[in-house]
């Protein structure tokens, strides 16, 4: 990357710098001014430092700096990034201002319903005791801005502002300015943190120079400031997608006796290859992931500048990666890019919503035609030429070249490496993509291998490649990007089996309770493509449909499967096998996945303030059954819920299929606990008596009242015999009232079996 990009990425990244400083110290200047005098300390370039000091109106109007100043291309991206067009607005005594403002919560403009909810002022961690917004408003003392202005001064004197650092300062502002408020205007929505809007104008800077630049513009005062009304409904931008086919397929349909050895490495390594293509497309446009939207689950979101250039690079990465692909997978993955022009108006406040969400309509309809024609004529025939195989195949995945014997089983080579890289990902923190091929890295794109590495290795300087950072936010030489992994286990070596035959104690040391099954859960989020698409356009006719909340909306998202979810799930026996923005598969004990179930959705419910929810299929499994079957069943059950309406869960079958709200508070909270509570106290009353239930429940005939006749005669003739006659007298009541019902005895049905695997020994 040459010079002048990096001092634009620096300068626009860092051009409000001076609003934390301003709030920590109090200080009456404009932030403009302040964070130019701050980072004076830090930096001499005088390319930067303008951008820093002049990308306001006011002040580039009465700037003395040259006609080809990057300071314009900072002040036309900030307005685009903010989704405002800050040309008439630059009187900012007319305006009222809070220094001390909340983050207010990104789901108060979601929706069609306005909400307010805030931000707890504080830096990014990983307590989810934190993380969840509150209707309690909490203003920003300076004390509070201090101390994160101290921590970015301690990183500033380690940071060169070269190339080498530059993920090094979006780690650095993630970490310090997720929840500082962009903007501290009381008149506007102050949903948008500091960091998001920093990242956002880095990222459209960049684009706007290489637009400009491929074009020979190089009067940026004249284009981007005398002439803004007109740049800003050039097609400047693209958005740029991309969707990898046969993810699903790829995971879970492995049948062999040790698919629980790579079943994690294989999500995560999918996931790296994911991250790869986002990380070789802009190394190789010299680009950063300030222009990247959204990644997770195979999918990615990237706004670019609209040149031929990039138009090429695109079609060559792709092309690129599916010869991969095709040589090590064979039609088993494939990667689909699809793109789009647009301009600044469309994505800016005032746009039209149809225009907004037509940006994304367009990527994901070229997506879905280009599926349909997946290879060329070139192509289909060379694969035509392999002929049909036989002889040894792998274990595993059934290929049947490069096998190599192992264990005792032939397995193919991907396969062997897979296994033996999965001991790495639960217990290692840091990982290198390179050009070396060894014994056990990981092919992971052209000319590109996956390897484990160390935090001391890159102290060290001991790396050729580029390093990720898992689940921390490392700032430091060559930090490529952080990853948040969610890879939580309570087992040591992914033994899933342990979870069916395990004993556990639930009120005693050494007692053996529940049915020895392994359980499985799915679940993705509902309408999720229609939240990055059209989430902001209900409310106000649809003038919060910008960027930087989709970009915001998408790092929630992440952030809540990726990262908070292992520390929901701490102190279950579960492994969480895999959970992007649209998916998470986790096997457990299964008294602890419904337990899981109930609570992350509780968490889900109140991270989005309602206004997202989930489907979820829960599965019942003996202890040999094979992953794909597992996978396959359960992933059946998610889409029972899905077509039951949404915001719903299957439970072990379609037939228990109820909404979420219905199954927690009906079931769950209330059916199930009165049961254990009348078996609490009836200890006579065995499991013959339940089995009895269920029989006369599945009898159960609306049409035919003798079902009911014998369920009464049965409980009045066990009446008489109870310990505790009223307690006894109530049940009773209950289960004549549940059954009168159909929607109650089937809640019922589900409450009693639920209970039964809590007794069952076998």
């Amino acid at each position: 990357m040459d010079k002048q990009s990096v001092d634009l990425f620096y300068g626009s990244l860092l051009h409000d710098i001076g609003k934390i400083v301003q709030r920590a110290t109090q200080e009456k200047k404009r932030h403009t001014e302040i964070g130019a005098q701050f980072m004076k300390d830090y930096l001499s370039s005088k390319n930067i430092l303008d951008q820093i000091k002049f990308h306001h109106y006011k002040e580039l109007s009465n700037a003395n700096i040259e006609d080809q100043s990057q300071a314009y291309i900072a002040y036309i991206a900030d307005n685009i990034a903010s989704g405002l067009d800050r040309r008439e607005h630059n009187d900012e005594v007319k305006r009222k201002w809070n220094s001390q403002m909340n983050l207010e919560d990104i789901f108060s403009k979601f929706g069609s319903k306005p909400t307010k909810r805030f931000i707890q002022p504080r830096i990014l961690d990983l307590d989810v005791n934190n993380i969840f917004p509150s209707e309690n408003y909490q203003e920003f003392t300076s004390g509070e801005y201090a101390g994160i202005l101290q921590k970015i001064k301690e990183a500033f004197t380690r940071i060169e502002f070269t190339e080498n650092y530059m993920q090094s300062t979006l780690n650095l502002l993630e970490a310090t300015a997720s929840f500082i408020p962009s903007s501290t205007n009381m008149q506007e929505a102050v949903d948008i943190s500091l960091y998001d809007h920093l990242k956002m104008t880095a990222g459209f800077s960049q684009a706007i120079f290489q637009y400009l630049t491929d074009q020979s513009r190089l009067n940026f005062k004249q284009e981007l400031f005398e002439n803004s009304r007109s740049f800003y409904k050039e097609k400047a931008f693209l958005l740029v997608s991309f969707d990898i086919s046969g993810i699903q397929d790829f995971i879970y349909t492995i049948t062999s006796k040790g698919a629980h050895k790579q079943l994690r490495s294989r999500s995560f390594y999918l996931d790296m290859i994911s991250e790869w293509i986002i990380d070789d497309l802009l190394e190789n446009c010299s680009l950063t992931r300030a222009n990247l939207l959204y990644s997770g689950g195979g999918h990615a979101y990237l706004f670019l500048p609209n040149t031929k250039e990039m138009l090429n690079e695109i079609e060559k990465i792709e092309s690129g990666f599916n010869q991969f692909f095709l040589k090590n997978f064979g039609t088993q993955l494939y990667v689909i890019f699809g793109h789009t022009a647009f301009c600044a108006n469309e994505i800016m406040e005032g746009n039209s919503p149809k225009d907004y969400q037509a940006i994304f309509h367009r990527v994901s309809n070229q997506i879905s035609q280009k599926k349909l024609q997946r290879y060329s004529a070139d192509e289909i025939k060379s694969l035509n030429q392999g002929g049909k195989r036989s002889g040894r195949e792998c274990a595993i995945c059934h290929n049947t070249s490069q096998l190599v014997e192992d264990e005792g089983q032939d397995k193919c080579e991907l396969c062997y490496r897979l296994e033996h890289f999965s001991r790495n990902i639960q217990e290692d923190d840091f990982f290198e993509i390179n050009d070396q091929d060894t014994q056990y890295s990981l092919p992971i794109g052209p000319n590109a291998f996956l390897h484990q590495t160390s935090r001391k290795n890159i102290e060290n300087h001991h790396f050729s490649g580029k390093v990720y950072a898992k689940n921390q936010l490392y700032t430091g030489l060559d930090q490529a990007t952080h990853l948040w992994v969610a890879d939580y286990s309570d087992l040591d070596r992914n033994e899933f089996s342990h979870y069916a035959q395990r004993e556990w104690t639930q009120q005693g040391a050494g007692a053996s309770i529940g049915i020895k099954r392994t359980a499985v859960l799915r679940c993705d989020v509902d309408d999720l493509g229609f939240g990055f698409m059209a989430g902001f356009s209900e409310q106000d006719g649809g003038r919060y449909n910008t960027f930087s909340r989709t970009a915001t909306f998408s790092r929630n998202m992440s952030i809540f499967f990726k990262c908070y979810i292992n520390q929901f799930a701490e102190e279950k026996h579960l492994t969480i096998v895999y959970a992007g923005g649209d998916d998470v598969f986790i096997i457990g004990a299964w008294d602890d996945i419904i337990e899981f179930s109930v609570q992350l959705r509780e968490y889900f419910i109140r991270w989005t303030n309602g206004k997202l929810t989930l489907s979820t299929g829960i599965g019942l499994f003996a202890d040999k059954t094979p992953i794909n079957i597992m996978a396959r069943q359960t992933g059946e059950l998610e889409d029972a819920a899905k077509d039951s309406g949404k915001d719903s869960i299957a439970c072990f079958s379609d037939y228990f299929t109820f909404g979420y709200d219905t199954f927690i508070q009906e079931i769950y909270y209330g059916k199930l606990a009165i049961i254990r509570d009348f078996f609490a106290q009836e200890n006579e009353r065995g499991k013959s008596f339940i089995y009895k239930l269920l029989s006369l429940i599945r009898e159960r005939d609306e049409t035919d009242r003798i079902t009911f006749a014998r369920l009464a005669y049965y409980l009045a003739r066990l009446e008489d015999t109870a310990r505790n006659k009223e307690n006894f007298r109530i049940f009773k009541q209950k289960m004549h009232d549940w059954f009168e019902d159909s929607e109650q005895i089937r809640q019922t049905e589900l409450a009693l079996l639920l209970y039964v695997y809590e007794i069952r020994k076998d």
